[in-house]
């Protein structure tokens, strides 16, 4: 897959460790919601990112500083700089119209279930997003969220919202509420445990995996699930709770 060449048109830091990357592409580009791109720099890498938007020439990343590509795009990127896009790669939401449904993003994690946000609001879904962050410094998007349906926030060391893990606060909402599915995206333990949760209570849920991603193709084998054999850049990185259930099942016995 050939490279497309992009121009960034805007940066914006909600955080000082979070960066907002707005791009427009040479060519229109068509990613579902959960999909990734490999997005490279000359000379100093490359790396997976979930669109956090998209539209025609349009796409968004959110990206957080956490390895050498991603610090080199905060300190050195600016307006008008190019980079190089390789995707849409992998496999994305699968979407339900109508309906309500619940999104659990743990922190950075809520980059792809925006851009779902938007679509399930656009099918007519009723939308809840809930928004985990570590203290209050760390909230970022609870206003865009709130475009395409009901938000709460959870902070673990802070005033904000619920005091407490975005997991607890999905554990009493899931028992209590009527959701037709449930999306989420942050750390694999958040992942598995939402996912467990899902499907004591019989709620079908899907969750996007992150994994180190090199070639993204489901050629190299870096991005391997085991012992499921699931490659990530490939299978996933949207995986539903059936896909998973051998994991759950053993973490449990």
């Amino acid at each position: 897959m050939s490279y497309r060449v992009g121009k960034i048109t805007n940066i914006r830091s909600p955080t000082n460790s979070i960066k907002e990357y707005e791009i427009i592409l040479e060519d229109p580009i068509e990613p579902e919601p959960g999909q990734f791109a490999m997005l490279w720099i000359p000379r100093v890498g490359e790396i997976p990112l979930s669109f956090a938007d998209a539209e025609g020439e349009y796409i968004k990343f959110i990206v957080a500083r956490v390895g050498k590509v991603t610090s080199r795009m905060h300190d050195g990127l600016a307006i008008d700089d190019r980079v190089f896009i390789r995707g849409p790669l992998g496999r994305g939401f699968r979407q339900v119209s109508g309906g309500r449904v619940l999104l659990v993003a743990g922190g950075y994690g809520l980059a792809p279930l925006y851009f779902l946000a938007k679509r399930l609001k656009a099918d007519g879904c009723g939308v809840k997003a809930l928004l985990g962050f570590k203290s209050d410094e760390d909230i970022f998007h609870q206003e865009e969220f709130g475009r395409f349906g009901e938000v709460e926030v959870s902070v673990e060391h802070g005033l904000s919202g619920y005091r407490g893990t975005v997991l607890d606060l999905f554990r009493g909402m899931v028992r209590s509420g009527s959701f037709d599915k449930v999306y989420v995206c942050g750390k694999e333990e958040l992942n598995l445990a939402v996912s467990r949760e899902c499907l004591r209570v019989g709620v079908p849920v899907e969750a996007s995996f992150e994994r180190i991603i090199k070639c993204g193709a489901g050629i190299c084998g870096s991005c391997s699930i085991e012992p499921l054999g699931l490659r990530v850049c490939k299978d996933g990185p949207i995986l539903g709770g059936e896909a998973i259930a051998p994991i759950l099942e053993a973490d449990e016995s």
